[in-house]
């Protein structure tokens, strides 16, 4: 139990990490935006769709061209109280997925390695990768229950059909044995009726000497100038 509880908390700490956030630019619909990104392991797909999801805390979202996103006036309180220009990318490199985020401030102001407000921009990239994360270790975990309750449902079936076996093989027993007492009692009856064939041999050459005997004292009462024709 201990090593259990052990390996659950080391597993949660593994998803909790900071992910590493960097500042740089990106080419968002022919537009060079400045902002920050960062990368994580999980399939696109799954980052796209929960991406979306959270920009949509900020505001209406409007998707483009290469995994593009924009939130025209978005509210983000912890960066400014101001309207926010936010525009970002969701991209592919080496198997994983990036993740760009460009927070206009408005006059070419955005946020950077060196704005005061990096912190809270690198705070909602990290919260969003931790999230991937969690999320990713359940798909994880579905997916090794599926493996594990397909393999108990072949081990069940493995086991009706190993029960249905053993019946059959009862059954072929149980023929089996019938079928001995009855070769057993035909072998005594063909053992039997050898026994009555000797008897009824002996009987029969008995009786075909007896008769040869028969015919040949018939043959003596004939007269010797008479002939004794053959059937």
């Amino acid at each position: 139990m201990k090593k259990l509880l052990f390996a659950i908390a080391l597993f949660a700490g593994v998803f909790t990490t900071k992910a590493q956030v960097f500042s740089g630019t990106s080419e968002i619909e022919k537009a060079n935006k400045e902002g920050l990104y960062t990368s994580t392991a999980v399939d696109d797909k799954y980052v796209k769709q929960a991406w979306q999801l959270e920009l949509a805390k900020y505001g209406k979202v409007e998707t483009g061209k290469g995994g593009a996103y924009k939130v025209n006036g978005a509210n983000i309180p912890t960066i400014s109280g101001d309207p926010i220009m936010l525009t970002s990318k969701i991209s592919t490199s080496k198997g994983r997925t990036q993740v760009f985020l460009s927070l206009g401030l408005g006059d070419e102001n955005y946020v950077n390695g060196t704005h005061a407000k990096y912190a809270d921009a690198e705070k909602i990239l990290n919260d969003f990768i931790n999230l991937m994360n969690l999320q990713e270790a359940v798909r994880t975990e579905q997916k090794n229950l599926e493996d594990v309750t397909d393999k108990q449902a072949k081990t069940v079936k493995q086991g009706d059909r190993l029960v249905r076996d053993i019946e059959d093989n009862k059954k072929d027993k149980e023929k089996l044995e019938k079928k001995l007492i009855e070769n057993k009692a035909q072998l005594e009856k063909l053992l039997t009726d050898v026994e009555q064939n000797k008897r009824d041999q002996i009987k029969m050459g008995e009786d075909v000497n007896a008769q040869k005997k028969k015919v040949e004292e018939a043959k003596a009462n004939v007269p010797q100038s008479a002939p004794v024709g053959k059937n």
